[in-house]
């Protein structure tokens, strides 16, 4: 999902959208550890029949694993694709009215929620100031005590770091059939869109967004979960 409504998975990737679940499996590493580890997160952390918003929810991947897991939520998926919106309406359809669509964007005004999470969208934002000002939106929009769960690939400050997550990324792939040569036009085509952030620079645009103590929840090669809670009474005043 993207913040511009031009923004096509289809195209981004280079697949069809029908394909898109199986694909992302072979391109993104850990995929499924990382949406078993996010809704681990909320299971233990959100609150009783939480209302989840899902920033650029997609084919409704992460909808499901969460409406399967916590039976008592309701979950808005957003997203500015249509295809893709498609898709989760009928991968979902079987949860009723526990699932709502929104065609929208990430800097839509943003429903009240308890929980909002986000997966493998929020680095089509461009850049750290961009960033923060979402994060700032999805904290305005919190319950006290509500969970912003984002579920990504981020990288590392040191570019030596960063070669090494790339190499890792590679391997991965490679060993779900995808070869060197088209791996690597896949990162120079994701490259034209997205932007993966150092995790540090991620954690401190949450602070500076009001959530006090953001926190790494899990981490393999490029996939992370990280987040923070909305904790009443405990926020550092926002950066202007």
């Amino acid at each position: 999902m993207s913040n511009e409504p031009s923004h096509s998975a289809s195209r981004h990737l280079a697949l069809d959208v029908a394909d898109y679940d199986a694909q992302i499996r072979r391109l993104v590493p850990y995929y499924g550890d990382l949406l078993r580890e996010g809704v681990a997160v909320m299971k233990a952390l959100a609150p009783p029949a939480p209302r989840v918003l899902d920033l650029g929810g997609g084919t409704g991947a992460l909808a499901e694993a969460v409406l399967e897991a916590l039976p008592e939520a309701t979950v808005t998926v957003l997203d500015v694709d249509p295809e893709m919106l498609a898709v989760a309406r009928g991968r979902l359809a079987r949860f009723g009215g526990r699932a709502v669509f929104v065609a929208g964007r990430f800097t839509d005004a943003l429903p009240l929620s308890d929980v909002v999470v986000s997966s493998l969208a929020l680095h089509h934002v461009p850049d750290i100031a961009q960033k923060t000002a979402i994060f700032r939106a999805v904290n305005e929009v919190l319950y006290d005590d509500g969970l912003f769960l984002n579920l990504d690939a981020t990288m590392s400050a040191d570019p030596a770091l960063t070669a090494l997550a790339y190499d890792h990324w590679l391997r991965e792939m490679g060993a779900r059939g995808v070869g060197e040569a088209e791996a690597r036009g896949y990162f120079a085509a994701w490259a034209e869109e997205d932007t993966y952030l150092p995790l540090a620079d991620e954690l401190a645009a949450l602070r500076a967004a009001g959530f006090p103590h953001p926190e790494c929840f899990w981490r393999r090669g490029p996939a992370t979960a990280y987040g923070a809670r909305k904790i009443p009474g405990d926020a550092e005043p926002m950066a202007p």
